[in-house]
């Protein structure tokens, strides 16, 4: 028996300002709309997922959630007393669960992935708008979720599954689950192809009217730690910045974008407007504002409407009346701004709902974007109404071409000219050469910590030159997030990108410049310039050779703080900086974690004897050598917890930076390129240990500790676990 879902609903206004009764079915003056709820008159059914209730979804970038009960749902017409169809009713689907799925172009055909009762994973099926013809198109052991359909008969996807040969699929940052990258595959199953990785999730695509795909990235790089809108072919290359990565956002995280409709920027360029969900990377179900975003010529130009001002968009409560929403999607003229919305009143914040020992409960409604009001549809419950769209066919867009050289097995990466950088000024000449960095993560064998910073794994691919007119041009693995640094005559960093960069065999991606504008496509004339001319410098080589125990410059590839970094302390440091806080330089503090009613002193001392951590969040069996922990501090480690330090803290290292670390400012490295040069130095001080009658680091040392500094300031590298991956 069908329950009743909002027999008497309510007209709200966003933040519970007013209230009223409107049945359903209540007649309307607006001729364009379809009873109280709002709908066009064009919409004579929704489809939409009905969820088992669940507590796991805290982390935006979480699709592996498996509660059973689920199932695809068509309501005609969509009102309270619009007739409900189960669409999965076939046994197959008994105590399934369906996280996601989409209408095909003729409106005929729905994609969607579920984890089936007697499965590990979820897959993708295809089934028919009247719930016919179920049939499973992918099978393994890996993942396959959010699908949708693009231009020529293919679903896309997003799986655990990894393309490069010989590796494991990448986990993420924090929960260190594997993480979804994109495919595609033809819609008999055939076919499938799986595109370059990200280091993190790629979540949430949704078809552009130009063909093109948006999706929400998880951007993680050092402090960096967001979910930001991106953009790419329906073949999968073309990745570039949306919207989110350069300052213009109001929120942690932009999720689940739909296209709303297209316009004209003031440049004379056809862009999309676009709907999305704005919340927090965690505890809060994935929900969230509904923000109307106006892609214009380029993120710098971007644009953002918070249709739910009172909603929040962070970790914070949200109170009754205002609550959060978890998907919109866009109906009638794009003018109108009208939304269907899964919204849920109260707080939806999972700390806060475990310890109330009640779950949130997501209705469907139609939300008018420029009142404010929602009116509702459906409501069980017993299930949380998410994913609905009207079943109307829609104008099928011509696939982008990409040019992709054939027979081709590497990505070619360069850059028109690295100084035109909207982010950061990069003084004319100094530019030596850019740094190319691989990304990976405890998939390698590694523990869920690298180290005491919030990078992860990176390994040096080589260095390439930045030529007179500020171009240059790389052959690198493809498929593989790379990260660009550009760097000065002393090898240390002066500028870097905060994103992983990767591209598909034979794709060649040229940037304007270093944080240029990433929007917009960047036209090559033959011979103008002179990276292309020279040819890019070729750093791809066999994944099991992208290692090194050679520390030389020429040959190092990852910088292990134990085989890498503490044989220099041993030769000519720990003599002085020993941990005895009454010789000069070994500066000595105290953290007290009032959290855990711990304590501990950190005095500066370059020995390898292993210290356990005792405060912080994650202090529970967390040792590293003395060396590390002085040199690299506890930041991470402290996390949320309450501290007070007291003492002579200083920070000697600063992850991702080594220009701004301390060390490497007492240190003062000399000039590495185009030849060493001792005589002129990074800072205009005097350079350690010769200062004090040490004996100085050689070359090849110095450029060791800077290179760990700017990877991040990890302690484990890949050549930690030689052998083992």
């Amino acid at each position: 028996m069908r329950k009743a879902a909002f027999v008497i609903g309510s007209l709200m206004v966003l933040g519970g300002g007013m209230t009223g009764t409107a049945g359903c079915k209540s007649s309307s003056s607006d001729s364009s709309t379809a009873g109280g709820a709002g709908l066009p008159q064009d919409v004579d059914s929704i489809v939409f997922l009905q969820r088992t209730a669940r507590m796991g979804t805290g982390n935006v970038f979480d699709y592996t959630d498996y509660k059973p009960g689920g199932r695809l749902v068509k309501l005609s017409p969509p009102s309270a007393d619009g007739k409900l169809v189960n669409l999965t009713a076939a046994p197959m689907f008994k105590d399934a669960d369906i996280m996601a799925w989409d209408l095909s172009f003729d409106a005929k055909t729905i994609v969607f992935s579920a984890r089936l009762a007697t499965a590990a994973n979820y897959h993708l099926f295809l089934i028919r708008t009247d719930g016919t013809e179920p049939r499973q198109i992918t099978e393994g052991p890996n993942h396959y979720v959010y699908p949708i359909f693009v231009p020529g008969q293919k679903v896309m996807f997003m799986s655990s599954k990894v393309v490069e040969e010989g590796a494991q699929q990448f986990r993420d940052e924090y929960e260190r689950a594997t993480t979804s990258q994109v495919g595609v595959i033809n819609m008999d199953g055939t076919n499938e192809v799986l595109g370059p990785r990200n280091a993190s999730h790629r979540v949430a695509p949704a078809l552009l009217e130009n063909g093109n795909v948006v999706y929400t990235e998880w951007r993680h790089l050092g402090s960096v730690n967001d979910g930001h809108l991106r953009v790419m072919n329906p073949d999968m290359t073309g990745m570039k910045e949306a919207f989110g990565g350069e300052g213009k956002g109001i929120t942690n995280s932009y999720l689940r974008a739909r296209f709303v409709g297209s316009y004209m920027s003031t440049s004379g360029k056809k862009t999309s407007r676009l709907v999305a969900i704005g919340t927090s990377r965690d505890r809060t179900l994935q929900s969230g504002k509904v923000l109307l975003i106006d892609l214009n010529d380029d993120e710098a130009t971007s644009k953002v409407t918070d249709l739910t001002p009172l909603v929040p968009g962070g970790k914070e409560r949200s109170e009754k009346g205002l609550g959060r929403y978890y998907d919109a999607e866009p109906i009638g003229p794009a003018a109108d701004l009208k939304f269907i919305v899964s919204w849920a009143d109260g707080p939806v914040q999972s700390e806060i709902l475990e310890e109330a020992k009640t779950t949130a409960n997501f209705g469907l409604y139609v939300l008018d974007g420029k009142t404010g009001k929602r009116f509702p549809i459906w409501d069980d419950p017993a299930y949380w109404e998410v994913g609905a769209r009207p079943v109307k066919p829609r104008v099928e867009p011509i696939a982008p071409q990409s040019p992709v050289a054939q027979n081709e097995k590497s990505f070619i990466l360069g850059a028109l000219n690295v100084y035109e950088s909207s982010v950061k000024k990069i003084e004319p000449g100094t530019a030596i050469k850019v740094r190319l960095l691989e990304g990976f993560s405890s998939e390698e064998g590694f523990p869920n910590m690298f180290g005491l910073t919030e990078f992860d794994g990176q390994s040096r691919y080589g260095e390439v030159p930045v030529l007179a007119d500020g171009s240059y041009a790389a052959k690198v693995p493809a498929n593989v997030p790379l990260h660009q640094q550009v760097i000065d005559k002393f090898g240390m960093a002066i500028a870097g990108e905060d994103i992983w960069i990767s591209g598909r065999p034979g794709e060649q991606r040229f940037c304007g410049g270093c944080h240029e504008n990433r929007s917009k496509n960047t036209e090559i004339k033959p011979g103008s310039i002179e990276a292309v001319q020279r040819g890019p410098v070729d750093l791809d080589v066999p994944r099991a050779q992208r290692q090194s125990l050679d520390f030389s410059y020429e040959k190092i590839r990852g910088v292990p703080w134990d085989l890498a970094l503490q044989p220099i302390f041993d030769a000519k440091c720990v003599s002085c900086h020993d941990g005895d806080a009454s010789k000069p330089g070994n500066n000595s503090y105290t953290i007290i974690d009032k959290t855990l009613g711990t304590m501990q002193t950190v005095t500066f001392d370059l020995g390898s004897q292993k210290m356990a951590i005792v405060v912080g969040e994650r202090s529970a069996g967390t040792e590293f050598p003395a060396s590390y922990i002085s040199v690299a501090g506890l930041g991470m480690e402290l996390g949320d917890n309450v501290v007070t330090i007291t003492g002579d803290y200083k920070e000697h290292m600063k992850p991702g930076e080594a220009r701004a670390s301390g060390i490497i400012k007492k240190l003062n490295p000399p000039q590495r390129f185009p030849d060493v040069n001792p005589l002129v130095r990074a800072f205009d001080k005097p350079h350690h240990p010769a200062d004090v009658g040490g004996t100085e680091l050689t070359p090849d040392e110095y450029y060791r500790l800077l290179l760990n500094i700017d990877m991040g300031g990890q302690y484990f590298f890949r050549e930690n676990k030689r052998g083992t991956y």
